[in-house]
């Protein structure tokens, strides 16, 4: 019989790494994180590439890209070709006010980009779980609590979670499966991380969402809002189109 020490250790403390079918069992892992000096929409490449040699080395095939615009999508669907992309989105309708150049229409607006991802991927439209209708009047919320903590981490983070969480939602991704989510700060990807799939309502269950691995990530999350390119860098001027002017 196992004294209870070596059945916390064995049961409890057993690391579980992503990795490849066949692949004999590991007590530990040690692998990357890639910071980045900067948040915002000049990592996008970087986040795709580091992504991709992620998934390969850990024989993952879903990608979740969490996209407002699409514009990140259509990155991802030259850099991650093989891989089935699922591309997450708010609802139709949603916006971000006064971001310095007017109000951004967000839930990929565009229906000729909405074309070409659906052409090569998933589209998912959906929710924020933690958004809730008390949200406009800011007020103290569990949700607004979790939302902050994560930003503590980088707001990709948090996005990666939320991603994965309504994938899983509309049945694209299955409980307890292992994908790669990428998000960003704003616009543009930044973040990236593996990630053990869960529905909403399982969120805080032993079973829920898990982040497994960070792949990358900026190494200061806080940035400048509206964006004035100290802590922010990216080229800006390619998401006015997707603007309305105040």
């Amino acid at each position: 019989m196992l004294s209870i020490a070596a059945y916390a250790h064995e049961h409890l403390y057993t690391l579980k790494p992503c990795r490849k079918e066949g692949d004999e069992m590991s007590q530990g892992v040690a692998r990357s994180i890639y910071y980045f000096d900067y948040c915002g929409e000049i990592n996008t490449e970087t986040v795709l590439n580091q992504v991709k040699e992620r998934a390969e080395e850990c024989g993952i095939k879903k990608v979740i890209i969490a996209s407002e615009t699409g514009l990140s999508a259509l990155k991802a669907i030259d850099i991650l070709q093989g891989f089935d992309i699922i591309v997450v989105t708010s609802a139709s309708g949603s916006r971000v006010k006064n971001t310095g150049m007017g109000d951004l229409l967000i839930g990929i607006s565009d229906q000729d980009v909405v074309k070409k991802i659906e052409n090569h991927c998933t589209m998912v439209r959906g929710t924020d779980p933690f958004h809730n209708i008390w949200a406009p009047f800011n007020t103290l919320t569990p949700e607004n609590i979790i939302r902050n903590i994560m930003y503590c981490i980088s707001s990709g983070v948090g996005v990666c979670m939320l991603s994965t969480l309504v994938a899983t939602d509309h049945g694209i991704c299955e409980k307890g499966e292992t994908i790669i989510a990428c998000a960003g700060s704003f616009v543009g990807l930044d973040t990236a991380c593996v990630m053990r799939a869960s529905n909403s309502v399982d969120l805080f269950e032993d079973d829920g969402l898990v982040v497994e691995e960070i792949i990358c990530k900026p190494r200061n999350p806080k940035y400048e809002w509206q964006i004035q390119g100290k802590k922010w860098k990216g080229d800006l001027e390619q998401y006015r189109k997707f603007h309305e002017s105040p």
